[in-house]
């Protein structure tokens, strides 16, 4: 019987890209939502202010009580480095644009978009060490936008959906510097991937001990594809993949066709790195320097509507429908509406309520989206059945699972009018995942708060429980 062939990278081709990972990969949506409302009303304070103060936030998420200050500055580094939370100005640090974009939407598709959309190798997510490491192997490598042609090149070749797993990823492109030098095109890899599927060629993970003589221990193959497997991983989480089958084959989220698109037209590279690359001699202290401008790079996009969460065409179509039944209702008016009023997470609100007071009321004219510029501290103006009117302040969470954190942030003036407004004052904390929509709903949370049944920190960060209010599924026009 013949020995079963199995595939390695050629050692002249072999290179292994690596980024920091976090610790708390597997509950990564609960610790971002923490920390990011945590660190986002820090404001800009000394270096050993602002890092005490996190690591007291570090401290004080649910099973890190008792942990080591090794394990905290581990998180604090993996936060601020990989995740680009923080950003330095001047002698001081401060919350970036995408921790307080993160805290103030909960938005954890749109995170991750914004995330992909920057990370690249090399990058100053690493330390400057590696950064030299990367330039003198010639990496110059976009992994989002890489597997994206990747899974449309094997669809073409398939001629149907083509996935990928993170095994194949990693030996047939990560850990393969023709790949990641950018002399080996998504098309030859997507062939190579088939090829070895057709002939049942296994990957042999075994020999890249021998190429990584520093590693003591022979890592299994788990830790091996974990880099790919976490871009994958951060991919789906943004929706712009998603997975099927044991062992996670990932494959495009057809429905996600807006994000996917803007990934692979508008690609940006941070090109401070690229002088060095005619270099012989690279020095790390010459690296060092530029953390500071990779961070104000990854901190500088913004505004991309195509990263945020969308209403998919069945919901345009159904509160569209909604809307015009009721206009014409009202008027005779036959023109059915084109553009649902307010963002996302508001305009779901505004059907919801459409529902909520459907033939049950008159008085639904008066439902409808206040214009941002007003600040009046509220973004629909509702009413109830009989007479009173609503005033709901609307916070969304849109992630890939439920999580359970629970809390939101307000601004001042929120919390100012929800006092003033009182019993009619509400908020609406809509949560969308995959199991579905709920939305978490507190009457006159100044109430909440003064009989204890409401937390409400110094920043105005909001923890509820199920003595705040009540959950309720959304309410959707069914076809």
């Amino acid at each position: 019987m013949s020995k079963q062939v199995k595939y390695k990278i050629p050692e002249e081709y072999f290179f292994r890209l690596h980024h920091v990972r976090p610790r708390f990969k597997n509950n990564r949506e609960e610790v971002l939502n923490f920390v990011s409302l945590s660190i986002a009303n820090l404001g800009s304070l000394p270096i050993d202010v602002f890092n005490e103060k996190l690591n007291e936030t570090l401290f004080s998420f649910p099973g890190n009580a008792k942990a080591t200050k090794k394990t905290i500055d581990n998180w604090r580094t993996e936060i601020s480095a990989l995740l680009g939370f923080i950003q330095l100005e001047g002698a001081n640090l401060k919350p970036s644009l995408t921790c307080v974009r993160l805290a103030k939407n909960l938005y954890f598709d749109e995170f991750f978009n914004y995330f992909l959309f920057s990370f690249q190798y090399p990058g100053g997510h690493l330390r400057s060490d590696k950064v030299v490491e990367q330039i003198k192997a010639r990496i110059m490598f976009k992994p989002c936008k890489f597997i994206l042609e990747l899974l449309i090149e094997g669809a073409k070749l398939e001629g149907k959906p083509f996935s990928i797993t993170s095994e194949e990823l990693t030996q047939c492109a990560f850990f393969d510097i023709r790949v990641t030098q950018g002399k080996r095109s998504a098309k030859d890899v997507a062939k190579l991937i088939l090829k070895n599927r057709a002939n049942k060629i296994e990957y042999d993970f075994n020999y890249i001990q021998l190429l990584n003589p520093k590693t003591k221990k022979i890592p299994n193959k788990g830790d091996i594809c974990r880099y790919a497997g976490d871009i994958l991983d951060y991919m789906y989480l943004a929706k712009l993949l998603d997975t099927k089958g044991i062992g996670y084959y990932y494959y495009l989220n057809s429905e996600n066709k807006s994000a996917i698109n803007y990934h692979l037209k508008h690609s940006k590279w941070f090109n401070k790195y690229d002088k060095f690359y005619k270099r012989k001699t690279i020095l790390n202290s010459e690296i060092k320097p530029l953390e500071e401008e990779w961070f104000s790079y990854v901190n500088s996009f913004q505004n991309i509507d195509e990263f945020l969460p969308q209403l998919n065409p069945e919901e345009t179509g159904q509160i569209s429908r909604m809307l015009a039944e009721y206009n014409q209702r009202l008027s005779g008016d036959k023109k059915v509406p084109t553009k649902i009023i307010g963002d996302y997470g508001e305009s779901l609100i505004i059907g919801h309520e459409f529902l909520r007071t459907k033939n049950k009321s008159n008085r639904q004219h008066l439902i409808w989206k206040i214009p941002t510029p007003l600040g009046v501290g509220y973004d629909i103006q509702s009413i109830e059945i009989l007479k009173k009117k609503r005033y709901i302040e609307v916070k969304t969470s849109t992630t890939r699972k439920a999580i359970n954190t629970n809390s939101f942030s307000l601004t001042a003036n929120e919390w100012d009018t929800a006092e003033t407004l009182g019993e009619n004052y509400y908020i609406y904390f809509l949560v969308v995942n995959d199991t579905g929509k709920k939305v978490f709903i507190i009457k006159d949370p100044v109430k909440k708060y003064n009989e204890g049944k409401l937390k409400l920190n110094k920043d105005y960060v909001v923890k509820f429980d199920k003595s705040s209010g009540t959950w309720e599924n959304l309410l959707e026009i069914k076809n």
